[in-house]
């Protein structure tokens, strides 16, 4: 008896071990043989591994690289995309291929990203070293964008061998016109130049519960990452004191800690790896940790992505905006009811993927202001729906079903 319960309490701390929450590290910018890249799928992936990288986004000129071309235990392929015409736009979470038409435009990518339920990220959207004029974007034209983006590539290796672009001061110029959008670093590996000077140069740390497609899917919407070209987070705390929000953050390695927020305004900076701010008379705030290289050259940062002082996240704007919608019951047995009494905003779509996202449920002829749906011959767990609208907003909630 006494060994049996040993054994049990073996298992559920080991259990607790593997279900603990932490960083994986990702890279959501790379490219492979289906494009420009010198490493077929697996050759890329399995190179990616040896670094450390847990999550892996193949991001192909328009070419949809799946997931069976790889097989690199330990390793979550995104299938994922670069839509490449006048400006690139990577499309994470695609279940089919996006091929640019003549003069094809932003929002008509960003509009085919959300068809599919995917998330969209602008990719060096500055000018530099080796990225033309025609790719820029400045914060008037991403807050003209209607729905999108999810993030901004604010460091991308291969268009930029040295930091001579602040594209942080475009992330801040559009977050304090109110628009949330997220900050990524990628490596953009083909390799374009030299491998060494692209490869492994930055990344993103996303907190998950556990390693499947929808738990990052759901980080990386809420925000729950960071960026990095070399510095690391081990610790990172957010207090909610209803006026207020306390950050307090902590690194192995930064040297400093600067908090920016509203214009691009510096507020205050630290020379230490640990840091509090409490932010209570400004709309955001976000971190950036520093370690200094020799004689200024190779710099390595970390950025945070905004706190805000009166949202959680993109999410909780989106289900306190598009009012008049109802999903019942939760939890569900057998039916799930979808009821939109906003006749001015209509369902365009419905998806509804299960926790390791695969979509089991997709409609996009919706005519009724009801819609059921039959959960009967679906497993018991947690389903997230996708629901887009007409004005291009998309609610994302989690439906819990019995059966």
């Amino acid at each position: 008896m006494k060994t049996l319960i040993c054994l049990i309490l073996v298992f559920l701390i080991v259990g607790k071990i593997h279900s603990q929450a932490r960083y994986y590290k990702a890279q959501m910018h790379c490219h492979s043989t289906n494009s420009d890249g010198n490493y077929t799928p697996q050759e890329l992936v399995e190179k990616y591994k040896n670094s450390g990288y847990e999550i892996i986004m193949i991001t192909d000129h328009n070419y949809l690289t799946l997931s069976s071309e790889v097989n690199v235990p330990g390793v979550l392929i995104i299938q994922s995309e670069e839509i490449t015409f006048d400006r690139h736009w990577n499309g994470f979470f695609l279940n089919d291929q996006i091929i640019p038409t003549e003069n094809y435009t932003c929002q008509e990518a960003i509009d085919a990203v959300r068809l599919q339920g995917g998330l969209i990220q602008l990719n060096h959207y500055r000018k530099g070293l080796f990225s033309p004029a025609s790719w820029a974007a400045n914060s008037a034209d991403i807050l003209a964008f209607e729905n999108g983006p999810d993030f901004l590539e604010i460091w991308n290796t291969g268009t930029e061998l040295t930091q001579t672009n602040d594209d942080k001061s475009v992330w801040d110029s559009v977050l304090t016109a109110g628009k949330i959008v997220w900050g990524s670093a990628t490596d953009d590996f083909h390799p374009s130049t030299i491998e060494y000077l692209e490869y492994n140069k930055e990344w993103n740390m996303i907190w998950l519960d556990s390693l499947c497609p929808l738990n990052v899917y759901n980080s990386l919407k809420e925000g729950k990452f960071y960026a990095s070209t070399g510095v690391e987070i081990s610790r990172y705390e957010v207090t909610n004191g209803g006026t207020y929000k306390e950050i307090y953050i902590e690194s192995p390695n930064a040297q400093k800690i600067a908090f920016w927020g509203p214009n691009h305004q510096k507020f205050i900076e630290f020379n230490s790896n640990t840091a509090t701010f409490i932010l209570s008379n400004h709309d955001y705030v976000r971190a950036e940790l520093i370690k200094s290289g020799f004689l200024g050259t190779n710099t390595q940062y970390a950025w945070t992505q905004p706190v805000f002082l009166h949202q959680q996240s993109t999410t909780e704007l989106a289900e306190n905006y598009i009012k008049g919608l109802s999903i019942y019951p939760n939890p569900a047995q057998n039916i799930i009811f979808i009821k939109n009494s906003n006749s001015n905003n209509k369902i365009n779509s419905i998806s509804v993927f299960n926790n390791s996202g695969i979509c089991l449920y997709k409609n996009r002829n919706i005519i009724n202001d009801i819609h059921l749906i039959s959960t009967e011959n679906w497993a018991s767990g947690v389903y997230t729906f996708l629901i887009e609208f007409e004005n291009k907003n998309i609610l994302r909630k989690n439906i819990s079903v019995i059966n």
